[in-house]
């Protein structure tokens, strides 16, 4: 509930604080106070456009707080937690506005969106007046409401569980389609490649050992003659290094007078590499090819990659990987098909599913529909209305794409005299009607929903326009009922309206040096029988407007 309201510098107000009742609270006062101003200093805090002609003349910027108890709240409280903006049962939110239109909000002290603070609002507060009813006129919103007071959260969960499982089907469709979108042409050059590839049958690091082949086998008779040569040198006889260094080990080892040890041990070391590269220059002679064959064999098969490779534009060493790549895409791209099939198969009973759920969640609708609609017409008889009948028209569209709220376009209408056809709201419907209509649909949403875990604030904005006598002490009555587990606020100019609130608020306003200010002041029963007196007798009040207010009390609070 709205607990208290801090405004500075709006419109005709200077500073004030608000501090309100739990259940309901009439604003009362004569024409141009600023009852209203107090509306739309509660809509700018609670993240409505911005306006600098609504910055007052006595500072520099327009400053707003509300302060909010959201213990009964539970979704309010959900959706700060999923901003990780829950701190307690404690909500406060502020807005600053300076004469450059720069617009500042926070959120429990932490600076957040006007666009957020909106989403938040719509589990705090309801404001209703005779310029706020396109809410009620449109079909998403219609929706809602019905929503609201048919027991189908677990099937409406359900429906859009099931849209989602459409969602990403679809989505694994279009990547699939993505990927897989070559045409015939391209399809037929890739399997072209890969085919002469095929027959290339190219071993991974084949390329590279051929060249490295062919250096040998054509310098082979060279490589041949230096390798005799070199063996010669380390070890064939007795001037080769070999038998050189095992002789000059043994003299160090015997010779008297010095310790040669870590000598000798390094010059052995040194013979077994000696010996160990001798080794290695045999196995290199004996693997030298030199058939000129073989060098012919291998000049053949290098040209063969080499002509793949200039006809696929590519590099020879990179043929390999070429060939896998090209292999595996061909076949991703045969399994496409059978993908794509299998997935066409999945989002048939998908969808299958969604309007099996769709349809039980339209015939829950439908019926929550007849026992809004009964309650809501019954409401609207006794607010002025007594010919009246509303219905609420639900229409199953099975051929339209599915929604993740169902099918169902909801249509509320009315009839407003008797013999007449109901049509839409938004074709026969006032302005006035449609305040008391709404009403009657919050009261009637109220009482189906008998277990209220997101109790609100419900401001109606002089909504009591162009009735009087009896229906104006029904209007006060339902409001007052409203009230019982709600929080209701009402700008009235009716006595039968205002002696049923349980807090009674005069807004004024008086000259102060340059400028003219409003206040807002909390009346006494006393104060409230004067002012009751003024709303129902104007400028002379008698003894018989007194009691008639007395009596407008008595009925109320």
């Amino acid at each position: 509930m709205l607990q208290s309201l801090f405004i500075k510098n709006f419109v005709l107000i200077d500073q004030l604080e608000i501090d309100f009742h739990a259940n309901m609270s009439v604003f009362t006062g004569e024409t141009g106070a600023g009852k209203s101003i107090i509306i739309g200093a509660l809509s700018l805090a609670l993240g409505n456009r911005a306006d600098t002609q609504s910055i007052g003349p006595f500072d520099e910027q327009t400053e707003i707080i509300a302060e909010f108890n959201i213990k009964s709240n539970q979704a309010a409280q959900h959706w700060l937690k999923n901003q990780d903006l829950l701190t307690n049962h404690q909500l406060i939110i502020r807005r600053t506005i300076n004469q450059q239109g720069r617009s500042k909000q926070w959120v429990n002290g932490r600076p957040t969106p006007s666009g957020l603070v909106k989403e938040l609002n719509q589990h705090l507060v309801q404001i209703h007046g005779q310029h706020d009813q396109i809410r009620l006129l449109k079909n998403h919103n219609q929706l809602l409401i019905l929503d609201q007071a048919g027991a189908h959260e677990l099937v409406l969960k359900q429906t859009t569980e099931a849209m989602n499982e459409i969602n990403q089907i679809e989505e694994k469709i279009s990547e699939l389609l993505t990927a897989g979108s070559m045409n015939k042409e391209q399809v037929q050059l890739l399997q072209y490649q890969l085919d002469e590839l095929e027959a290339l049958a190219l071993a991974e690091n084949e390329y590279e050992n051929l060249h490295q082949a062919l250096k040998t086998a054509a310098h082979a008779q060279d490589l041949t003659a230096t390798l005799i040569q070199s063996m010669h040198t380390i070890s064939d006889d007795e001037n080769s290094i070999e038998h050189q260094l095992t002789q000059t080990i043994s003299q160090l080892s015997s010779a008297k007078g010095h310790d040669f040890n870590s000598i000798t041990q390094m010059l052995e070391e040194s013979l077994i590499n000696i010996n160990e590269a001798n080794q290695q220059l045999k196995d290199i002679a004996e693997n030298i090819d030199s058939n000129p064959d073989n060098l012919n064999q291998i000049e053949s098969r290098l040209e063969q990659i080499n002509h793949v490779a200039r006809k696929q534009n590519t590099m020879p060493e990179l043929l390999f990987q070429q060939h896998q790549d090209l292999a595996n895409t061909l076949s991703a791209h045969a399994n496409l098909a059978h993908q794509q099939q299998q997935l066409e198969q999945q989002l048939e009973h998908a969808l299958s599913n969604y309007h099996q759920i769709a349809q039980k969640l339209s015939q829950s609708r439908q019926k929550a529909a007849k026992t809004l609609a009964k309650d809501i017409t019954i409401m609207i008889r006794e607010l002025g209305l007594p010919e009246a009948d509303f219905s609420i028209a639900v229409n199953y569209q099975s051929d339209t794409k599915p929604k993740a709220l169902g099918n169902d376009l909801i249509e509320f209408m009315i009839a407003a005299n008797k013999g007449q056809k109901p049509q839409a709201l938004n074709k026969t419907a006032s302005g006035g009607e449609l305040s008391r209509i709404s009403l009657a649909i919050e009261v009637s949403i109220q009482h189906q929903n008998n277990q209220n875990t997101n109790k609100q604030a419900f401001v109606f904005d002089e909504v009591d326009t162009g009735i009087g006598g009896a229906t104006a002490e029904k209007v006060g009555l339902i409001m007052q009922k409203l009230s019982a587990n709600n929080q209701v606020f009402a700008v009235t100019h009716l006595p039968q309206v205002a002696g049923h609130a349980h807090d009674h608020l005069l807004v004024s306003k008086s000259s102060q040096g340059k400028f003219t200010t409003s206040q807002i002041t909390h009346l006494n029963r006393e104060q409230r029988i004067e002012e009751l007196a003024r709303m129902s007798g104007g400028q002379t009040i008698t003894a018989a407007t007194m009691a008639q207010a007395e009596e407008f009390l008595k009925t109320g609070s």
